[in-house]
């Protein structure tokens, strides 16, 4: 786990000296409407009631529907790691909000609420192996520095709230803060109403 914070950190600041120097003054955002972006990377999590720190694989799929307004959808996948003890048997998520964009340049400052479900389950806890779908609800931050027109790089920063109900306690609270980093591709779909695009010569 102290390598994916170490290994986050860098990143981090490679990524915004990197933004920083490339930013020219008075250029247009390049966030706007139509853009459509995917990412994928890897995150660590920290429960706020309880000393158990989690791994994901992490993964995005958003949309601008309006100049700063948009659409997204995050999965966390849960990596299991039996050196980390205390932690849950399965605990991946998915969400699913409204977006707001701040861009400045090719760099740009989200911020995210989404509701979701974490599906979760703790064998000592449970008779069954079955995974229970629990609400959650979270509020994010992030940075994305776009570059090479169709490529980003974004870290984010997460606040979980939630609780996993289990047979034999009455709640285990599974609130965390979570630090992501990914890479993806992004694209401008086009959105002209179909009487203003050009129709094919033949």
């Amino acid at each position: 786990m102290e390598k994916v914070k170490v290994s986050l950190a860098i990143i981090f600041f490679l990524f915004i000296s990197h933004s920083s120097h490339s930013q020219s003054a008075g250029s247009a955002p390049f966030v706007r409407k139509s853009l459509m972006s995917m990412s994928g990377g890897l995150g660590g999590g920290i429960f706020i009631y309880h000393p158990v720190q989690n791994i994901y694989f992490t993964g995005s799929f958003s949309y601008c529907m309006e100049e700063r307004i948009g659409i997204r959808s995050d999965f966390y996948l849960f990596i299991p790691d039996a050196a980390i003890g205390g932690q849950l048997d399965r605990n991946s998520t998915i969400l699913l909000g409204p977006e707001f964009h701040f861009p400045a340049g090719h760099l740009d400052w989200t911020i995210l609420f989404q509701p979701g479900l974490s599906f979760s389950y703790l064998k000592d806890e449970a008779s069954t192996n079955q995974t229970q779908a629990e609400p959650v609800l979270t509020l994010s931050t992030g940075l994305t520095y776009y570059f090479l027109h169709n490529f980003h790089l974004g870290v984010n920063a997460q606040y979980l709230r939630g609780n996993y109900f289990s047979e034999s306690i009455d709640r285990y609270n599974i609130s965390e803060l979570r630090f992501t980093a990914a890479l993806g591709v992004n694209l401008f779909v086009n959105h002209q109403a179909a009487y203003q695009r050009k129709r094919p010569k033949f």
